[in-house]
C-alpha cells in the first residue's frame, strides 16, 4: 500500500474516530481492533504493507500472543484521532492512554506502541524513524507501482508536471473498491487499472476491495497452518504403518515359535537341564538345533514359546483391521490437504472444533432448542453438522458464526417467515457455540438450507454458499 492509497484506506476508516475500543485480536502479524459506539473495526497489517476498515473475523488463537496482550490496555478507550504523516506510509491511533504507530515503511513493516506513562514496545525489534504528522504533498503519496499505472496510461514515463497532476487527480477522485486478479495475485484498487486488465469485482467501497484481498491471504496462512498440520499428523500414520509392516513380520513367525515349542515337548527326555542349546530329531526325521534358556527348564521354556506365539498370532489378527484404519487415515489427510490447496477459504470450517468442557462422549443428537414456536438445532460435532445440512428442508435457514470454526444452526421453519427475534437468537446461538464465543459483537452467516452446498470429497462439516446474509450478534449470551 502506497502512500496515496494508505490516505484513501484512512479517509474511510476516520468515521470510527470517537468509537470506543472494545477488543484487539491478533492473527498472525494482522491486529483487528473493534470498536463499539459506532461499532467497527480496524485492521493493521505490517507484513502486507496495509491499514482500512474491515469486515473480517477471522478464527484467533485461543491464547494471544504477547505483543496483543500489551495492545489490550487500550481496550475501553475512544479512540481520539487517526493521523497519516502527511502522504508518507506511517499511521498514528491516539488513545487516551497512549497511542500505536503503523510503520510501512521499513522492508519488514512495524508496528509501535508508546504508552503515556512512557512504556514503548514494539513487534519486531527496531526504534521508530519518525514521521512529521500533518498535511503533505499528494506527489510524496506516489510510489512505483502508482507511477507504473501512469506510464502505462501514457503509454511513455511520466514527466514531473504530469506527476503532480497524476497526483492531484487521484486525491480528488471518490474511492471505489476494485479487484483484479493479477499474476501477484488477487489486487485492490480504489481506482480503475486497465493495465491489469478487466476487475474482478467492483465494489462501493475500497476498504471492501481491501478486505477480499486481506481475507485470502488470512485465510491463506490459515489453509497453511492447518495443511502443515496435517502433513505432521499424516507423516505420523505413515510411520505407523512402516512400524506396523515390521509387527507384521515379526508376527508371521508365531507358527515356527509354536512348532519349537511342540518339539521341546516332544524331546524333553532327550534335552538335559541348563542346556542353551540342543541337537534333536525332528518331526520330520531330520536333526534340529534347538536354542533355549538355559535359566529355565526345558518344559517351562515351552510354554514361554507357547505364550509369545499365542501373542504374535492375535497381533498378526488385529494387524490388517489397523492398517485398514491407518491407510483410510492416510486417504482421508490427503484429501483434505488436496483441498486446502485448491480451497483455502474452507479453511475456516475445516480448523478443529474444541469441544467445551465436560463433554466428551459423541453425542448421537444435535441440541435442540425451541425459540417461540420455532425448532433450532444446534450440530456438536463436525460429523452433526454434516447431518444438519442433509436433513434440512430447502426453505430452513442455516447460520454460521461467519470464519471460524463453530457448530451449523438450523432454524426448521416449515416453510414460514422466520422473525426477526427468532433470527436473532439462533444467530446468537450460533456465536455462542462457535470459536467466537464470548465477544461483544459476532458476524453471524445465514441463508437458506437450499443455498448451502458440500464441495464433493471435502471433510464433515466442510461447506460452501451460495448465498449469504449477515446478522451482528452478541458472543456473549449462552442457551
Amino acid at each position: 500500500m502506497e502512500g496515496l492509497e494508505l490516505a484513501k484506506a484512512l479517509g474511510e476508516a476516520r468515521e470510527l474516530v470517537g468509537a470506543k475500543l472494545s477488543k484487539v485480536h491478533q492473527v498472525g502479524e494482522v491486529f483487528f481492533l473493534r470498536f463499539f459506539d459506532p461499532p467497527g473495526a480496524l485492521a493493521l497489517d505490517p507484513k502486507g504493507k496495509a491499514f482500512h476498515r474491515t469486515e473480517l473475523r477471522p478464527p484467533t488463537p485461543p491464547r494471544p500472543p504477547a505483543f496483543c496482550q500489551l495492545l489490550r490496555a487500550f481496550e475501553g478507550q475512544p479512540l481520539l484521532d487517526l493521523e497519516q504523516a502527511g502522504f508518507d506510509r506511517v499511521v498514528r491511533l491516539r488513545f487516551p492512554g497512549g497511542e500505536l504507530l503503523l510503520d510501512l515503511r521499513p522492508r519488514r513493516g512495524n508496528l509501535f506502541v508508546a504508552f503515556r506513562d512512557g512504556r514503548t514496545a514494539a513487534l519486531h525489534e527496531g526504534l521508530f524513524q519518525g514521521a512529521a504528522f500533518g498535511p503533505g504533498d499528494p506527489r510524496e503519496g506516489l510510489g512505483p507501482e502508482l507511477r507504473r499505472a501512469l506510464a502505462a496510461r501514457l503509454g511513455r514515463p511520466p514527466a514531473p508536471e504530469e506527476l503532480r497532476a497524476w497526483a492531484e487527480e487521484l486525491w480528488a477522485q471518490p474511492a471505489q473498491g476494485l479487484l483484479y486478479a493479477t499474476p501477484q495475485g488477487l489486487r485492490a484498487s480504489f481506482f480503475p487499472r486497465p493495465d491489469w486488465g478487466e476487475p474482478q469485482a467492483v465494489l462501493p467501497a475500497y476498504w471492501q476491495a481491501l478486505d477480499r484481498v486481506l481475507e485470502g491471504r488470512v485465510f491463506g496462512e490459515l489453509a497453511a497452518g492447518r495443511i502443515a498440520e496435517l502433513e505432521r499428523a499424516l507423516a505420523r500414520c505413515r510411520r505407523a504403518l512402516a512400524l506396523l509392516e515390521a509387527a507384521e513380520k515379526e508376527a508371521q513367525g508365531w507358527p515356527a515359535l509354536q512348532a519349537q515349542a511342540d518339539l521341546i515337548l516332544a524331546r524333553l527326555s532327550e534335552i538335559p537341564r541348563g542346556a542353551a542349546r540342543v541337537t534333536v530329531e525332528g518331526f520330520d526325521g531330520t536333526p534340529v538345533e534347538l536354542e533355549l534358556d538355559p535359566a529355565l527348564p526345558p518344559a517351562r521354556f515351552a510354554q514361554e514359546l507357547y505364550r509369545r506365539a499365542g501373542k504374535l498370532r492375535r497381533r498378526a489378527q488385529e494387524i490388517p483391521a489397523r492398517r485398514a484404519q491407518l491407510e483410510a487415515e492416510v486417504a482421508r489427510l490427503l484429501e483434505e490437504i488436496a483441498l486446502l490447496r485448491r480451497r483455502p477459504d474452507l479453511a475456516p470450517y475445516l480448523v478443529p472444533e474444541a469441544e467445551p468442557a465436560g463433554e466428551r462422549e459423541e453425542p448421537r443428537q444435535p441440541r435442540q432448542f425451541r425459540v417461540g414456536e420455532f425448532t433450532v438445532l444446534v450440530g456438536r460435532s463436525a460429523q452433526e453438522n454434516d447431518l444438519l445440512v442433509r436433513r434440512a428442508s430447502p426453505n430452513d435457514l442455516w447460520l454460521h458464526a461467519r470464519g471460524v470454526p463453530g457448530a451449523h444452526v438450523l432454524i426448521k421453519n416449515g416453510g414460514r417467515r422466520v422473525p426477526e427475534e427468532v433470527l436473532r437468537r439462533a444467530a446468537e446461538l450460533a456465536a455462542w457455540f462457535s470459536q467466537a464465543r464470548g465477544e461483544r459483537k459476532v458476524a453471524v452467516s445465514y441463508t437458506e438450507a437450499r443455498y448451502v452446498r458440500k464441495p464433493k470429497g471435502s471433510p464433515p462439516g466442510a461447506v460452501v454458499l451460495l448465498k449469504e446474509e449477515v446478522i451482528v450478534v452478541s458472543g456473549e449470551r449462552g442457551p
